[in-house]
């Protein structure tokens, strides 16, 4: 049986967090997206922001202030993350 890939812009809420977190096949990214709920403490927030992130066609960045030297000034600020910051770009 030949699976077909999946068009996650179709998915919403905990389905598409599921994809974003388990079967997207950029696991540094996934490790990124599950960051999302402790970023804003709340996930129905976190389900509605990945899902903008989808529509915009945009993504999360966690930046580690000493550890890399990375300009967020044209990023928006999503909450804090263990030593960093998560920003959507």
């Amino acid at each position: 049986m030949i699976m077909k890939p999946i068009d996650y812009k179709k998915l919403k809420g905990e389905d598409l967090f599921y994809y974003f977190t388990v079967d997207h096949p950029d696991k540094e990214y996934s490790s990124i997206v599950s960051l999302l709920p402790y970023a804003v403490m709340d996930l129905d927030k976190a389900f509605a922001l990945l899902e903008r992130s989808v529509r915009e066609n945009k993504r999360f960045i966690a930046v580690y202030p000493g550890i890399e030297d990375v300009d967020t000034s044209k990023m928006e600020y999503i909450g804090d993350i263990m030593d960093g910051g998560l920003y959507l770009q």
